[in-house]
């Protein structure tokens, strides 16, 4: 259809040529009408994706907000018992001393341990749990407190001996029963 591009063709047409160009741009209208409705079916298939994206994205968000919230929770509930067992453990610690201390004293009381041998037997040799651990804290004592030293004393010297023979001789009777 280039020849009806011009004015000057237009303004010598004949009616033949006129209803030709009448017939060509009805054509082209209803051709552009006709891309234009595919078009605007285009925008609105992308607008309708990207609202289901937006509401899908926003739902994700919730969700996450969410989920972090949980988390949060979790964990502050998750401390609070790590602190429980915390304390029950401490208090666990606490009563095991406690009924270490009552079993020796039960042990002074059925006779095994001598009154006077029990609490002295503290202050020198207290934490000592094995031969080899009485042998090697009486050597330290012995080093600390023997009379040729210049901080010795005699009279701590034998204090010291008379603890060590009396637990000696009771891992002696407990290894050999």
């Amino acid at each position: 259809m280039e020849k009806f591009l011009s004015e000057e063709r237009i303004d010598k047409a004949t009616e033949e040529e006129l209803l030709e160009m009448k017939l060509w741009i009805y054509k082209e209208s209803q051709r552009l009408e006709q891309e234009q409705r595919i078009v605007d079916t285009k925008v609105a298939e992308i607008e309708d994706e990207m609202n289901k994206f937006r509401q899908k994205f926003q739902f994700e968000r919730s969700q996450f907000e969410h989920d972090k919230q949980k988390f949060k929770d979790d964990q502050a509930l998750f401390d609070q018992q790590i602190e429980i067992l915390k304390d029950g453990f401490d208090k666990l610690n606490a009563d095991r001393k406690k009924i270490e201390r009552e079993w020796k004293k039960l042990e002074q009381e059925r006779g095994f341990l001598r009154e006077d041998e029990y609490s002295r037997a503290e202050f020198f040799f207290q934490g000592v749990n094995s031969l080899l651990a009485l042998k090697k804290r009486y050597r330290d004592l012995m080093k600390i407190y023997h009379p040729d030293n210049m901080c010795g004393d005699h009279r701590v010297c034998d204090m010291i001996n008379e603890e060590y023979n009396i637990l000696l001789r009771q891992f002696d009777s407990y290894m050999k029963a």
